[in-house]
């Protein structure tokens, strides 16, 4: 009887913890001039509460003992929830940060100073526009990705690729791809290919278990001492961050532009092949098979589309 009466009052107190209220926090981020803001927009009694904190090079904010939902409108930096009171934002390098709090309606900004003007600092120049892009097909060979019916993933993402090498190299530019056939290529291989190329943008191709577009970006899970870094066959994307979030948000906005908002979404991928590219680089996951057909037509508007967000690119890094 006693333990009959101590589970249900464990079963009780389990719903009244797990019925906790989740207040919507609303997401913003873009790029300025000289800084990345992100926007918080909530109830005033959960922006209260908000502790903002660096761990390493990210940004962690906890709303202590608030169970949250984000609702994100448009933002230009990788985020995870990592917890019901928790979200860690992933920007490229910042030298500082700073935090303040708006009213009607109520808001929580985060002000980072990003580091721009670092490529010119490590020695790569001024920018001088994209010449060079690569594009990886994923998979290929014996590993064939998503399949279905009328589908293989390793085609689908090839046929894609082609289409926009077409249209980059309808203008100024050259384009390569990882895999111009039906081959399988390491992992190594595809980070080699670009690096021997002087690759501006890389962006890999596949599709995806979901009815969006997802850019996943790169994370730096550690940092290398400086003493070391001239030593290094492959520096990674140590140096090329800020350009990776410009890219960020470049193909963000092409794909919001041409498929809508509720169709794009932004996650981070650490210890990715991402990770050791030397150039802006993105992967792109499109639409499952079920949720998009991929007609000539669709590969076409998705082509045009990247090629779009490569255009913006180059626009706003020059700037």
């Amino acid at each position: 009887m006693k333990k009959t009466a101590f589970l249900l009052l464990f079963i009780f107190l389990s719903s009244h913890v797990s019925g906790t209220d989740s207040y919507k926090i609303k997401l913003r981020a873009g790029q300025h001039a000289e800084f990345l803001r992100i926007v918080l927009e909530g109830p005033a009694s959960v922006i209260s509460k908000a502790i903002v904190n660096q761990k390493a090079k990210n940004i962690q904010v906890v709303f202590p003992e608030t169970a949250i939902s984000i609702e994100d409108q448009k933002s230009a930096v990788a985020y995870k929830k990592t917890a019901e009171d928790t979200i860690i934002f992933f920007p490229s390098d910042f030298s500082a940060f700073k935090v303040f709090t708006l009213q009607n309606p109520d808001r929580l900004v985060i002000d980072l100073t990003v580091e721009r003007e670092k490529s010119k600092e490590s020695g790569r120049g001024k920018f001088a526009g994209v010449k060079t892009v690569v594009i990886d097909p994923g998979h290929g060979g014996n590993e064939l990705g998503l399949v279905t019916d009328e589908y293989i993933e390793k085609s689908t993402v090839l046929d894609i690729a082609k289409a926009l090498k077409a249209v980059i190299e309808n203008g100024p530019g050259k384009c390569f791809l990882t895999r111009g056939s039906d081959m399988l290529l390491s992992l190594d291989d595809r980070v080699k290919f670009s690096s021997s190329k002087n690759t501006d943008v890389f962006l890999s191709l596949h599709i995806g278990n979901h009815e969006n577009i997802v850019i996943y970006a790169p994370v730096i899970a550690g940092t290398v001492p400086e003493s070391v870094k001239p030593f290094l066959l492959h520096k990674g994307q140590d140096e090329f961050m800020p350009d990776t979030l410009v890219l960020l948000d470049a193909v963000k906005k092409a794909v919001a532009e041409d498929f809508g908002d509720a169709m794009v979404v932004v996650k981070p991928l650490p210890y990715s092949m991402l990770s050791k590219i030397e150039a802006a680089a993105l992967i792109v996951e499109l639409p499952s098979f079920k949720d998009i057909n991929y007609t000539s037509e669709m590969r076409s508007l998705i082509a045009n589309t990247l090629s779009k967000g490569i255009k913006t690119y180059e626009e706003d890094m020059a700037k």
